[in-house]
């Protein structure tokens, strides 16, 4: 009996060894299945992210004399913003001028439209009216000269449209002093030139003197002239990108100004 016992123990054992395999085998989670790859990220994604696009961009404080906050040499960050129907002045609330014959530019939702464009002075006298059809006007040759050291306000209204539009806020216009006067000339005289380099050292001066209708129509035309040069989107764009109102425009110049340095590539 004993020996019976001993034996029905090795066989048990026996069985037990070749069955464990198997048992554990069953007690193992089933392997993960390799996750499904994703596809590939459809070109939504790419314009999602360029309209999200912002860049940052030096910050040329006192080209609004209104605005004091601004720190000069401190970054911001632009973005593109649009207006929200009404006539929007492309212009500092008050800005320096220095040429005879600036250009005025204005946003407004029917580009075609016909404006009354009409300057006044500090005691709201008018002293210039003029019917203007398209977005942007250059004060002409035969109205009235912009007196050194006064200050003039411009706005635009639309009053073919159905619904009376006007501007926002009158934009002020500053024209230096007669001393001022001076010394820029003299500055923009030193640099004799016709060359590009030139043409960007003039616009750098009336920059940095914070002119803006100066500044930003210097450029233009350095743009008309040399329409491949990416530097002078860029500082157009920096200018425009100083301003809530222009940020759009400074987004399409620093967007161009990117593109035409990567095809060079």
């Amino acid at each position: 009996m004993r020996g019976f016992w001993g034996l029905w123990g090795v066989l048990s054992l026996a069985a037990l060894f070749l069955l464990l395999p198997f048992v554990l085998g069953a007690q193992q989670p089933p392997a993960a299945s390799a996750p499904a790859s994703r596809p590939a990220a459809s070109g939504n994604s790419d314009a999602a992210a360029k309209n999200n696009h912002t860049r940052v961009v030096t910050n040329l404080a006192g080209f609004d004399l209104t605005d004091t906050k601004r720190l000069a040499g401190q970054p911001m960050v632009v973005g593109a913003t649009r207006g929200s129907g009404a006539v929007v002045p492309l212009a500092p609330h008050l800005g320096k001028l220095y040429g005879a014959h600036p250009t005025f530019a204005w946003s407004y939702d029917d580009a075609a439209a016909k404006f009354s464009f009409v300057i006044t002075d500090e005691a709201d006298v008018e002293i210039f009216r003029a019917e203007v059809s398209g977005t942007r006007f250059r004060y002409p040759a035969n109205a009235p000269t912009l007196q050194d050291g006064k200050t003039y306000f411009w706005t635009v209204s639309s009053p073919t449209s159905l619904v009376s539009s006007a501007s926002s806020f009158p934009s002020g216009i500053l024209v230096v002093t007669t001393e001022e006067r001076r010394e820029i000339g003299k500055t923009l005289a030193a640099i004799s030139a016709e060359t590009y380099e030139s043409g960007v050292a003039r616009a750098q001066v009336l920059t940095d003197a914070r002119l803006w209708y100066d500044a930003i129509d210097a450029y233009s035309a350095l743009i008309e002239r040399f329409p491949d040069r990416a530097e002078l989107y860029e500082r157009r764009g920096t200018i425009y990108a100083q301003l809530t109102s222009t940020q759009s425009l400074a987004e399409e110049d620093l967007s161009r100004a990117e593109r035409m340095r990567a095809e060079k590539k």
